[in-house]
Protein backbone atom coordinates (compact mmCIF):
# COMPACT_ATOMS: atom_id res chain seq x y z
CA UNK A 1 0.00 0.00 0.00
CA UNK A 2 1.07 3.73 -0.76
CA UNK A 3 -0.15 6.70 0.39
CA UNK A 4 -0.54 9.64 -2.45
CA UNK A 5 0.05 13.06 -1.27
CA UNK A 6 -1.24 16.14 -3.57
CA UNK A 7 0.02 19.18 -3.40
CA UNK A 8 -1.99 21.84 -4.89
CA UNK A 9 -0.44 25.34 -6.25
CA UNK A 10 -2.66 28.72 -7.41
CA UNK A 11 -1.82 32.07 -7.49
CA UNK A 12 -3.64 35.36 -6.59
CA UNK A 13 -4.42 37.46 -2.87
CA UNK A 14 -5.51 35.88 0.08
CA UNK A 15 -8.60 37.58 1.12
CA UNK A 16 -10.39 37.02 4.60
CA UNK A 17 -13.94 35.75 4.15
CA UNK A 18 -14.95 38.09 7.11
CA UNK A 19 -13.17 41.17 8.42
CA UNK A 20 -14.28 43.06 11.72
CA UNK A 21 -13.01 46.69 12.85
CA UNK A 22 -12.14 46.68 16.63
CA UNK A 23 -12.77 50.35 17.81
CA UNK A 24 -12.82 51.93 21.41
CA UNK A 25 -15.78 52.78 22.75
CA UNK A 26 -14.12 54.96 25.84
CA UNK A 27 -11.51 57.86 25.21
CA UNK A 28 -8.30 57.55 26.75
CA UNK A 29 -4.36 56.95 26.88
CA UNK A 30 -3.81 53.07 25.31
CA UNK A 31 -1.52 51.71 28.56
CA UNK A 32 -1.52 48.45 26.14
CA UNK A 33 -1.40 47.14 23.27
CA UNK A 34 -1.23 42.67 23.74
CA UNK A 35 -1.52 41.71 20.05
CA UNK A 36 0.25 42.53 16.48
CA UNK A 37 -0.13 42.06 13.44
CA UNK A 38 -0.33 38.48 12.04
CA UNK A 39 -1.43 37.14 15.82
CA UNK A 40 -4.27 34.55 16.00
CA UNK A 41 -6.90 35.80 18.63
CA UNK A 42 -9.88 34.41 19.74
CA UNK A 43 -13.15 35.62 20.26
CA UNK A 44 -13.23 37.62 23.94
CA UNK A 45 -9.02 37.78 24.18
CA UNK A 46 -7.79 40.93 25.48
CA UNK A 47 -6.62 43.63 22.36
CA UNK A 48 -5.41 46.78 24.49
CA UNK A 49 -6.25 48.54 27.15
CA UNK A 50 -7.19 52.36 27.99
CA UNK A 51 -5.90 53.94 31.31
CA UNK A 52 -8.67 53.98 33.57
CA UNK A 53 -7.16 56.19 35.89
CA UNK A 54 -10.22 59.18 35.34
CA UNK A 55 -12.51 56.58 35.38
CA UNK A 56 -11.76 54.97 38.75
CA UNK A 57 -11.85 58.19 40.05
CA UNK A 58 -15.29 58.98 38.44
CA UNK A 59 -16.71 55.19 39.70
CA UNK A 60 -15.38 56.61 43.57
CA UNK A 61 -17.05 60.25 43.35
CA UNK A 62 -20.15 58.06 41.84
CA UNK A 63 -19.88 55.39 45.19
CA UNK A 64 -19.23 58.13 47.43
CA UNK A 65 -22.76 60.09 45.44
CA UNK A 66 -24.63 56.99 45.84
CA UNK A 67 -23.56 56.40 50.11
CA UNK A 68 -24.86 60.57 50.61
CA UNK A 69 -28.44 59.26 48.34
CA UNK A 70 -28.59 56.59 50.84
CA UNK A 71 -27.80 58.62 54.02
CA UNK A 72 -30.13 61.31 52.82
CA UNK A 73 -32.65 58.48 52.73
CA UNK A 74 -32.30 57.69 56.31
CA UNK A 75 -32.71 61.20 57.50
CA UNK A 76 -35.99 61.83 55.70
CA UNK A 77 -37.44 58.48 56.52
CA UNK A 78 -36.54 59.45 60.58
CA UNK A 79 -37.56 63.25 59.78
CA UNK A 80 -41.06 61.62 58.75
CA UNK A 81 -41.30 58.68 61.37
CA UNK A 82 -40.66 61.84 64.17
CA UNK A 83 -43.32 63.73 62.27
CA UNK A 84 -45.65 60.94 62.17
CA UNK A 85 -45.35 60.66 65.67
CA UNK A 86 -46.01 64.46 66.14
CA UNK A 87 -49.16 64.15 64.30
CA UNK A 88 -50.54 61.24 65.57
CA UNK A 89 -50.02 63.03 69.16
CA UNK A 90 -52.16 65.68 67.94
CA UNK A 91 -55.07 63.42 67.00
CA UNK A 92 -55.14 62.10 69.73
CA UNK A 93 -55.04 65.45 71.81
CA UNK A 94 -57.62 66.54 69.56
CA UNK A 95 -59.79 63.50 69.87
CA UNK A 96 -59.59 63.58 73.83
CA UNK A 97 -59.93 66.90 73.82
CA UNK A 98 -63.19 66.92 71.53
CA UNK A 99 -61.69 68.95 68.97
CA UNK A 100 -61.06 72.21 71.40
CA UNK A 101 -56.91 71.52 71.49
CA UNK A 102 -54.53 71.85 69.14
CA UNK A 103 -56.14 74.13 66.96
CA UNK A 104 -57.28 73.12 63.46
CA UNK A 105 -54.02 75.03 62.02
CA UNK A 106 -51.95 72.94 64.13
CA UNK A 107 -53.19 69.72 62.59
CA UNK A 108 -53.23 71.23 59.30
CA UNK A 109 -49.22 72.29 59.98
CA UNK A 110 -48.65 68.91 61.26
CA UNK A 111 -50.80 66.79 58.05
CA UNK A 112 -48.39 68.98 55.80
CA UNK A 113 -45.05 68.59 57.62
CA UNK A 114 -45.69 64.86 57.12
CA UNK A 115 -46.95 64.91 53.51
CA UNK A 116 -43.80 66.81 52.74
CA UNK A 117 -42.08 64.21 54.65
CA UNK A 118 -43.75 61.57 52.25
CA UNK A 119 -42.64 63.55 49.61
CA UNK A 120 -38.51 64.10 50.66
CA UNK A 121 -38.73 60.14 51.15
CA UNK A 122 -39.46 59.86 47.41
CA UNK A 123 -36.94 62.32 46.17
CA UNK A 124 -34.38 60.55 48.58
CA UNK A 125 -35.33 57.25 46.62
CA UNK A 126 -35.27 58.53 43.23
CA UNK A 127 -31.81 60.38 43.84
CA UNK A 128 -30.66 56.84 45.05
CA UNK A 129 -31.95 55.25 41.45
CA UNK A 130 -29.92 58.01 39.46
CA UNK A 131 -27.21 57.56 41.96
CA UNK A 132 -26.76 53.94 41.11
CA UNK A 133 -27.45 54.40 37.54
CA UNK A 134 -24.16 56.38 37.10
CA UNK A 135 -22.26 54.65 39.34
CA UNK A 136 -23.46 51.83 37.20
CA UNK A 137 -22.76 53.72 33.99
CA UNK A 138 -18.68 54.27 35.36
CA UNK A 139 -18.19 50.67 35.72
CA UNK A 140 -19.25 49.92 32.24
CA UNK A 141 -16.94 53.01 30.71
CA UNK A 142 -14.63 50.85 32.80
CA UNK A 143 -14.92 47.74 31.68
CA UNK A 144 -14.97 49.10 27.69
CA UNK A 145 -11.23 50.42 28.39
CA UNK A 146 -10.12 47.01 28.06
CA UNK A 147 -10.71 46.00 24.08
CA UNK A 148 -11.91 42.47 23.40
CA UNK A 149 -11.76 40.65 20.10
CA UNK A 150 -15.30 40.44 18.62
CA UNK A 151 -14.54 36.89 17.26
CA UNK A 152 -11.24 34.52 16.77
CA UNK A 153 -8.78 35.04 13.72
CA UNK A 154 -6.15 36.67 12.47
CA UNK A 155 -5.24 40.62 13.10
CA UNK A 156 -4.77 41.80 9.68
CA UNK A 157 -4.16 45.59 11.39
CA UNK A 158 -2.48 47.51 14.33
CA UNK A 159 -3.21 51.18 14.45
CA UNK A 160 -2.45 52.54 17.26
CA UNK A 161 0.41 52.05 19.67
CA UNK A 162 0.89 52.30 23.88
CA UNK A 163 0.99 55.89 24.85
CA UNK A 164 -1.40 57.14 21.93
CA UNK A 165 -4.56 58.92 23.00
CA UNK A 166 -7.79 57.76 21.16
CA UNK A 167 -10.78 59.26 21.40
CA UNK A 168 -14.37 57.06 21.50
CA UNK A 169 -15.22 56.28 18.52
CA UNK A 170 -15.57 53.13 15.70
CA UNK A 171 -11.85 53.35 13.91
CA UNK A 172 -9.75 54.86 16.79
CA UNK A 173 -8.42 52.03 18.15
CA UNK A 174 -8.40 49.14 16.37
CA UNK A 175 -7.48 46.23 15.47
CA UNK A 176 -9.08 43.53 11.94
CA UNK A 177 -8.95 40.32 12.63
CA UNK A 178 -10.87 37.52 10.25
CA UNK A 179 -12.73 34.42 11.69
CA UNK A 180 -11.03 32.37 8.61
CA UNK A 181 -8.57 32.90 6.69
CA UNK A 182 -8.12 30.69 3.58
Amino acid sequence: QRSLDLTVTATGNLRPTNQVEVGSETSGRIDQVLVDVNDRVARGQVLARINTDVIEDQIRQAQANLDAARAQVAQARATLEVDTAQLGRLQEVYRLSDGRVPSRTELEAAEANVARDRAAVNSANANVVAAQAQLSSNVTNRNRAVIRSPVSGVVLARRVEPGQTVAASFNAARSVVTPRQI
